[in-house]
């Protein structure tokens, strides 16, 4: 019986593994098995109707309705209900016919199928349906038994010693019982579901309380960050000093780590609500694996470890369209780890040209260290959330345990898979491939992997552009200033939105860096006073968003938010002076 149980299970979950809800997923299932016995008993029936024309047609149809309705509840599930009140009125129309035209009476027979028929459309349609589908079928007893006289059918079956109101009484009690059960089973359906709908409202009020917190809290660590990573570039690119430039690096590191702690945070609640999107912009493989390596290969060093970064040097001479950042955050988190667990020997870094074509390139990268290697049994479920290959590394090595589940999920938004290969105490070696789309231009600068300054912030001069800082945090502000005076900008500065729209009325500019979380009207709202100005000028000001929230919603709206393009903080100095020379090159021509 198990077994059987077992098989039926597999069974429906093989025909309707599409259908999600369970409730609809059983319905489904009920009606199918429902239709497939009915055309069963047709079959048996059959032969002893042999000479009935008609009834040989009935059946014919009935049956053949009976398997196209079957195909569509299977492929249409929203459309259940109605294939159930389709085949309960056949149903009642057969019953009615045979009892009140075809005289057959009603016997033990009859008495099942007006059970099914309350059983299913209880089960199939709900209380009021139900009730009525049963006081239906009951009123065409009622009415037989009171205007016919072939009631002697129901006793015929019966020992000879019950009377016939006995009988019916029996017959009636049953049936009442029948009812009741099923309408308490629905009723308590019908109250677990609303309690479900209930409490689905309160989790989705949660989830963007949540949500609202994490953009907020985002908000909070990434403005001061970008401050703190954005000043100790500027004074490293500034001082000559090298002993001091160590100590910046260090602090520039620090930094770092803390943002990409914080996003693998936000980005593992992302992955949770599978909310986690990809950007599409171009960029160059060299000097993006040059970036994330630089500040990793100070803190290697401070172990006494080699850091290796080889880059197939046909990687400079072309840019790919892909997530720069989400590729940063796979590479650092690997290396990362890669230094924190190796403790004699080093760290090698790879980026392989392996497939070229016109327009597209398989990179292969790989991420291989010395260190202390993990145990067969733990190479798959360290890249699960929160575990980590044994309790004591925690304790030892520090971590979160949610860098490689990222590590796998972002491979994985690549379409590619991470792969591992490892020994304990003899090392590890993580690699996997992805294929980009080229990104076809003229390349102006096509600076060599070995180039020292690959994260010096660009000197070129941006004078002549007229920009208004919309920005409430004083320390960003300073920076700001700070990196504008590099470009020869002198901008103008706003506390809050109002303010922006107040120097707006009274200035011309080329672009607005607009802060979104802003004290008396904050960024959205500004944006959308300014898009509805009736000075041209004004209301189609080139408005870039510097935002460090995490808001999806926003992130994926911000053109029809009236922005036309947005940074996030912390932002490198370098990626806002190719926005901000874009914007003059349009100016200018």
């Amino acid at each position: 019986m198990e077994d059987f149980s077992r098989k039926a299970i597999t069974l429906r979950s093989y025909f309707l593994h599409h259908i999600k809800d369970p409730i609809t997923r059983a319905l489904t299932f009920t009606y199918l098995l429902s239709v497939s016995l009915t055309i069963l008993k047709i079959i048996v029936i059959l032969p002893h109707f042999s000479n009935d024309t008609f009834r040989i047609v009935v059946f014919a149809v009935v049956s053949a309705t009976a398997i196209f309705l079957c195909a569509r509840a299977a492929k249409g599930p929203h459309l259940i209900r109605r294939y159930y009140h389709f085949g309960l009125m056949v149903y009642v129309g057969y019953l009615a016919t045979s009892i009140f035209l075809l005289s057959k009476g009603i016997n033990i027979s009859t008495l099942q199928e007006f059970y099914l028929v309350i059983m299913w459309s209880f089960f199939g349609l709900g209380i009021h349906w139900g009730v009525l589908y049963a006081a239906l079928t009951i009123g065409m007893a009622v009415v037989f038994l009171v205007y016919s006289n072939q009631s002697i059918t129901i006793i015929d079956l019966l020992p000879p010693h019950i009377p016939f109101w006995t009988a019916i009484f029996v017959i009636i009690t049953n049936f009442i019982l029948a009812i009741f059960s099923l309408y308490t089973y629905q009723r308590a359906i019908a109250k677990t579901s609303a309690e479900k709908t209930a409490l689905n409202k309160q989790l989705n009020k949660l989830l963007d309380a949540k949500t609202d917190f994490l953009s907020t809290m985002s908000h909070e660590l990434r403005t001061p960050l970008n401050s703190v990573i954005g000043i100790t570039n500027l004074l490293i690119d500034e001082n000559k000093d090298e002993s001091q430039n160590e100590d910046l690096r260090n602090l520039r590191f620090s930094g770092e780590s803390l943002l990409v702690l914080i996003n693998d945070i936000l980005d593992f609640q992302k992955m949770d609500s599978h909310k986690l999107e990809m950007e599409l912009i171009p960029f160059n493989l060299s000097d993006l694996l040059e970036d994330t390596c630089g500040s990793l290969k100070t803190k290697a060093s401070e172990k006494k470890l080699y850091f290796e970064v080889s880059s197939d040097p046909r990687l400079t001479s072309f840019e790919v369209i892909g997530d720069p950042t989400r590729l940063t955050q796979i590479l650092f988190n690997l290396a990362s780890n890669a230094i924190k667990f190796t403790e004699v020997g080093g760290i090698k870094v790879s980026c392989q040209l392996i497939n070229d074509e016109d327009n597209q390139a398989t990179i292969h990268f790989s991420v291989e260290d010395t260190g202390i290697g993990i145990a067969t049994d733990q190479q798959t479920a360290i890249f699960e959330p929160f575990i980590q290959a044994s309790r004591n590394i925690s304790r030892k090595f520090g971590g979160t345990g949610l860098g490689l589940a990222i590590v796998k999920h972002l491979v994985n938004l690549h379409g590619s898979a991470i792969h591992l290969k490892s020994t304990q105490n003899m090392g590890s070696s993580f690699y996997f491939d992805i294929v980009y789309k080229k990104y076809h231009r003229n390349l102006t600068l096509q600076r060599p992997l070995s180039t020292p300054n690959s994260r010096a912030i660009s000197k070129e001069s941006l004078k002549g552009l007229r920009v208004l800082l919309a920005e409430d945090n004083q320390m960003s502000i300073l920076f700001m200033k700070k990196l504008f005076a590099k470009w020869e900008i002198e901008p103008d500065t706003a506390a809050n939105g109002q303010e922006t729209i107040d120097k707006l009325a009274q200035h011309a500019y080329d672009v607005i860096l607009m802060d979104l979380h802003m004290p008396v009207m904050n960024g959205i709202e500004a944006t959308a006073y300014i898009r509805s100005l009736q000075d041209p000028s004004k209301s189609r000001v080139h408005i870039l968003a510097l935002t460090a929230s995490v808001s999806d919603e926003i992130i994926a709206n911000i053109k029809l938010l009236g922005f036309d393009d947005y940074l996030g903080k912390p932002f490198r100095p370098n990626d806002l002076h190719h926005k901000l020379e874009k914007i003059l090159r349009n100016q200018l021509s």
